[in-house]
């Protein structure tokens, strides 16, 4: 069995470093650099969810009038309806409870 040596398949760092030239320096303002908030990440799960839920209707819908031959695709796509809002449904739970946490601390 011939083993093929790793380093002839890795290309230099001095490569991959051209990429980079410039990142360390303070040319970039601190407006342009945006951090996302909570909200962001939670609006983005949300908006995740509402429109995987769509896409579960109208596959939903196709299957019905039978005008559909991928049903391993509608598959997936319930399937990833019921993961994002499960997603969802944990991370609003979440928040809750560490909501009420907060709201028990004494000061």
């Amino acid at each position: 069995m011939f083993i093929v040596p790793i380093s002839s398949s890795i290309t230099p760092l001095e490569s991959v470093s051209k990429a980079f030239e410039g990142y360390g320096e303070e040319s970039v303002s601190e407006e342009a650099v945006r951090v996302p908030t909570f909200m962001d990440v939670f609006k983005g799960i949300f908006d995740n969810a509402v429109d995987a839920n769509a896409q579960k209707q109208s596959d939903i819908f196709r299957i019905m009038l039978g005008d559909t031959d991928n049903l391993e695709q509608i598959q997936a796509n319930i399937t990833k309806a019921e993961i994002a809002t499960d997603l969802l449904v944990n991370v609003k739970n979440v928040v809750v409870d560490a909501y009420n946490e907060i709201v028990k601390m004494s000061i």
